[in-house]
């Protein structure tokens, strides 16, 4: 690993895998997408704004970066487009996870049927870790890169250890995020009685489990990385830890939207369930309860869905 030979294979592996991810699932779930949001949900909405700014920031936002991974040339003057590249990855790092966090904050609101407390305590959160982790990374101190410092004939640049703190700094912040969402989430799965059937709340505990740990596991990765792993080594698995984030939480947008379809209703900003003879609407106790069973308000539950 020590060698730069080593150290540039290490790096396009690990970018090319994560590149082939991305694109391999959005051409995967383009259907499903057409389906889901343009055909049977046309109207834009806070949630589908954020579902296309995610999916197509994540989609043209990492094109650059195969010139960064797989450019090869001897051209010393390489080293300023070099330096553009991997400054503007670090600004599409910060506002992809800045737009993941937002779908997981309405996400999440939605399924605590918008209680203010829990709004408060997920908005302060957000805005702090939002803070710190775009000041850690925007104000970490300018480095001047000369020609020697490219990694033989690529694109790969050094990061410095004192940089390199700056950006651990960052992901410790954004897991902290995850962690009260991930948290929260498991609060709503064990205090909520279960009716026995497949609900959001499957879903959502389903691909939330799913996107904290594999998250974590990479987010760890990645920390661990700017601290011990050599200058071209540092931050390894970012890139692949959010394209991972970006494609598992459209991932859940879209299973969530698949819910609704088979159930005539869906909406992820106040999620309901319709079927012909009966409305559940999770923002609503009344409307959980039979259609046969008495209404404390004396009337019947009204169908809400967007």
């Amino acid at each position: 690993m020590g060698s730069s030979q080593d150290q540039l294979f290490i790096n396009r592996c690990v970018s090319a895998a994560a590149l082939v991810l991305l694109y391999y699932d959005y051409a995967l779930t383009l259907s499903d997408e057409i389906e889901r949001f343009w055909v049977a949900k046309p109207k834009l909405t806070i949630a589908s704004a954020l579902f296309y700014t995610n999916r197509y920031l994540s989609l043209f936002g990492h094109l650059p970066n195969l010139l960064e991974y797989f450019w090869t040339s001897s051209n010393p003057r390489r080293v300023t487009v070099c330096t553009n590249l991997v400054i503007s990855h670090s600004y599409i790092t910060v506002v992809i996870q800045v737009v993941v966090a937002a779908l997981l904050f309405v996400r999440t609101r939605a399924l605590f049927a918008r209680n203010r407390y829990v709004t408060s305590v997920l908005v302060v959160t957000a805005i702090t870790v939002t803070f710190y982790g775009g000041w850690a990374v925007f104000s970490a101190p300018k480095r001047t890169y000369s020609p020697e410092d490219l990694l033989q004939n690529s694109c790969f640049l050094p990061l410095s250890k004192e940089i390199a703190t700056r950006f651990a700094n960052a992901w410790t912040a954004m897991v902290s995020f995850d962690g009260l969402v991930f948290g929260l989430t498991l609060f709503k799965a064990v205090t909520t009685k279960r009716t026995g059937s497949f609900s959001v709340l499957d879903i959502v505990m389903r691909d939330g489990s799913l996107y904290f740990g594999v998250i974590v596991g990479l987010c760890i990765s990645v920390i661990v990385s700017f601290y011990i792993s050599p200058d071209y080594l540092r931050g390894l698995t970012a890139t692949l830890t959010n394209i991972l984030s970006s494609v598992m939480v459209s991932r859940l947008m879209l299973n969530l939207r698949e819910l609704g379809s088979t159930q005539a209703t869906h909406a992820i900003s106040n999620i309901a369930f319709q079927r012909s003879d009966e409305t559940w609407n999770l923002t609503d106790p009344q409307s959980m309860l039979p259609t046969s069973a008495p209404s404390h308000s004396g009337s019947n539950p009204s169908e809400r869905s967007f």
